[in-house]
C-alpha cells in the first residue's frame, strides 16, 4: 500500500540512488521474501508461495534460488491435483476396500495432514473393525484376526481398533485353549492306538491353523503306526487292507519313511505271492520251511530280535511273506510271542531293561494289536523312569538322559516322563 519495506526503501533510492543502507535493506527484503516462499510451500501455500518468489524475482534473486523454488512449486501444484484425482478414485462407487485403501495411502503421502484423506480412511477402517466385530460373532476367528491386521498396518493408532483388538485376544485365548485340549485328547488316541482318532483331531487342529510343526510330528507318528499295521496286512497276503492303511498314511505324511518302507513291503509281498502261485511254488516252500527252522534255532538262542537279519523275528518275517497260511509258519509266530512275553516279564523281574526292551518289541512286532500291548509299554517306561531317579540321584546325567529318553519312546508325550526330564535339566543347571 506505499508503506513497505520494498516500497519505503526504494523511495530513499529514489532520493538518493548512493544509499548503501537502502540498497543493503532491498536485500534483506528479497532473502525474506525467499524464507517466506519456502515456508509457504511446505504449508502448502501455494499463491503465497507464488507471490513471494515474483517478489524475490523483482530485486533480482539468484537464478539458482529461483528455480528451486519453482520446481518445489510445480510439484506442489501437481501433488494437489494427484491427491484430488486419487480422491476421487478412491470414492468412485463400487471400486474394491483394499483398492481404496491403497489409493488413499498413496494421497497420504503425496499430503500427509490431509483432513479430507484422513476422515475418508478412518471411515473405510472403521467399516473394516465393525465387519471384523461381526466375524467373531460368527466364530470366524482367522477372518476377523486378518481385518484387525490390516487395519492395524495402515492406522495402529485408529481410535476404534482397541476395543476390537481386546475381543478378538479373548476370542484367540479361547480358541488356544480349545486346541490345547484336542490335542491332549490326540495324544490319548495315540498313546492308545486308536491310529484313526488320532489322525483325524490332527487333522482337524491342522484345519484350524494349529501349531504345524507339533501337528504334523502327530501325524507322522500316526503314518508310522498306519505304516506299520500295513507291513503286517502286507505280510499276510491282506493285499487290500495293506493298501487302504497305506493311503491313509501317506494322506497323512506323505514324505515318511515308514510309508516308503512299508510300500517296499507290500511290493515284496506282492512278488512273494505271485511266485507262490506258480508251478514252482514247491521250493517256495521248502524255502519257507527252512526260514521257520532257522527262527526256531534262533529262539533257543534267545536272539528274537537282533541280530538283525538273523533273528527269530526276521527269520519268521522271510516264512510269512512266502506261506503266510503256512500252519508251521503260524505255529512258529505263536511260539516267538509266547516266548517274547515270557522274556519280557522275566527281563522285568530282573530288572534287564535292555533285554526287556527287546523282548517288549519282538512281542508288539509279533502280535501288534495284543490287549495287554499298553500295559506293557507303561510298566516298562516306569522302570525307565525308576532307573533315571537313581541316575539322577547319583548325578550321572549321561545315564539319566538315557533312562528318560527310553521312557519317553515307550510313552510319548506323558506328563510324568516330560515332568521327570524338567527335573533333570533342572538338576544339570544347578550343579556346579
Amino acid at each position: 500500500d506505499g508503506r513497505g519495506a520494498r516500497e519505503l526503501f526504494e523511495a530513499v533510492l529514489a532520493a538518493d540512488p548512493d544509499q548503501m543502507g537502502a540498497r543493503q535493506g532491498l536485500e534483506s527484503v528479497r532473502n525474506a521474501a525467499i524464507i517466506d516462499a519456502e515456508r509457504a510451500l511446505d504449508a502448502g501455500d501455494t499463491d503465497r508461495a507464488s507471490a513471494r518468489m515474483a517478489l524475490a524475482e523483482a530485486l533480482s534473486a539468484p537464478t539458482a534460488q529461483l528455480q528451486a523454488l519453482r520446481a518445489r512449486l510445480r510439484d506442489r501444484e501437481h501433488a494437489g491435483d494427484s491427491v484430488q484425482a486419487l480422491l476421487a478414485q478412491a470414492a468412485a462407487p463400487g471400486i474394491d476396500e483394499d483398492a481404496a485403501l491403497a489409493l488413499l495411502s498413496r494421497a497420504l503421502r503425496m499430503d500427509p495432514g490431509n483432513a479430507v484423506i484422513l476422515d475418508a480412511r478412518s471411515a473405510l477402517l472403521s467399516r473394516r473393525l465393525r465387519r471384523a466385530d461381526a466375524a467373531l460373532l460368527a466364530g470366524d476367528v482367522d477372518a476377523a484376526q486378518a481385518l484387525v491386521t490390516a487395519v492395524v498396518a495402515a492406522d495402529p493408532g485408529h481410535l476404534d481398533l482397541p476395543p476390537v483388538q481386546g475381543r478378538l485376544g479373548e476370542a484367540l485365548g479361547r480358541r488356544q485353549a480349545e486346541q490345547s485340549k484336542a490335542f491332549e485328547q490326540a495324544r490319548a488316541d495315540d498313546r492308545a492306538g486308536r491310529i484313526d482318532d488320532a489322525a483325524r483331531r490332527y487333522l482337524q487342529l491342522r484345519e484350524q491353523g494349529a501349531d504345524a510343526a507339533t501337528v504334523q510330528a502327530g501325524l507322522d507318528r500316526a503314518a508310522a503306526a498306519m505304516s506299520s499295521r500295513a507291513q503286517h496286512e502286507a505280510a499276510d497276503f491282506n493285499f487290500r487292507a495293506a493298501e487302504n492303511s497305506l493311503a491313509k498314511a501317506r494322506r497323512w505324511s506323505p514324505r515318511s519313511e515308514a510309508v516308503a518302507s512299508a510300500e517296499a513291503r507290500l511290493r515284496q509281498s506282492r512278488l512273494a505271492d505271485r511266485r507262490l502261485r506258480k508251478p514252482e511254488g514247491a521250493a517256495e516252500r521248502k524255502r519257507a520251511a527252512a526260514a521257520v527252522a532257522r527262527s526256531r534255532e534262533a529262539m533257543e538262542r534267545g536272539e528274537f530280535l537282533l541280530p538283525p537279519g538273523a533273528s527269530a523275528w526276521d527269520q519268521l518275517r522271510v516264512a510269512m511273506a512266502i506261506a503266510p497260511a503256512d500252519p508251521a509258519v503260524r505255529a512258529v509266530q505263536r511260539e516267538l510271542a509266547t516266548r517274547s512275553a515270557s522274556c519280557f516279564e522275566q527281563a522285568l523281574a530282573e530288572n534287564r531293561l535292555r533285554r526287556a526292551q527287546e523282548c517288549l518289541e519282538t512281542q508288539l512286532a509279533v502280535t501288534p494289536g495284543s490287549a495287554g500291548a499298553r500295559a506293557d509299554r507303561r510298566r516298562l517306561a516306569e522302570r525307565w523312569m525308576a532307573r533315571a531317579e537313581e541316575r539322577l540321584g547319583a548325578s550321572d546325567w549321561p545315564a539319566a538322559d538315557a533312562a528318560v529318553e527310553s521312557a519317553r519312546r515307550w510313552l510319548p508325550g506323558d506328563k510324568s516322563v516330560e515332568a521327570l526330564a524338567a527335573r533333570l535339566r533342572r538338576a544339570r543347571a544347578a550343579t556346579p
